[in-house]
Parts: C-alpha cells; structure tokens; sequence
C-alpha cells in the first residue's frame, strides 16, 4: 500500500501546527533551521571540493593565483638557467687555462 504524498497538503499541515507551538519552541526552531542551513552551507563547499574532476584541478581561485604561480615557474628557471650558464663559463674558463698552461696557483694548492 503506497500513499502519494501531496507536498502542499503537508505544508499546509505543517503550518496549521506551527500555530499551535508557544513562543518559545517556535524561537528554538528557527534557530535550529538557522543552524542547519548554516552548516549545508558549508558542507556545499566542501562537497564541490570534493567533486571535482581532473579537468577542473587546475582551475584558480583568482587570477593573481596564476600570476604568481607563473612568476615562481619563470623565476626558478631563470635561477637554474642563470647557475647552469655561470658553471658552463667557468668550466670553459678553466679548460682553456689548461690548455693554454695559465693556470693560477690555487689550482696547485689544493
């Protein structure tokens, strides 16, 4: 035995009993449906974290996120590049002082 059930004959139920509460429980039920939607509230936003899919991962929040994050990426490879140059000269710089028998004598030193 299945009942459909009419959702406005249950509002209007509700509300025909909502008239009947005292003060007191009426305050108390508007501050637990306060409570509530807060708290759906915040669970939204962890539940769309929750869903995304890989295509949507690297979506920013802002455009500034990106910014800096492209900064940081240009930054750390012009370092790595500035150091690998500054090695390579100074390997080429002490090749050919061997080479042409100028070397310093710290190089004997060590």
């Amino acid at each position: 035995m299945t009942t459909k059930l009419d959702p406005q004959k249950i509002i209007q139920v509700l509300e025909l009993s909502s008239q009947n509460l005292d003060q007191k429980t009426l305050a108390s039920l508007q501050q637990a449906r306060a409570k509530a939607l807060q708290r759906q509230a915040g669970k939204a936003h962890v539940l769309q974290l929750a869903d995304h899919r890989w295509s949507t991962l690297l979506v920013p929040h802002s455009l500034q996120q990106w910014a800096i994050a492209v900064l940081l990426v240009l930054a750390v490879f012009a370092g790595g590049g500035m150091w690998w140059q500054h090695s390579q000269l100074h390997h080429i710089e002490l090749d050919e002082q061997i080479l042409t028998d100028e070397l310093p004598i710290e190089i004997f030193i060590d």
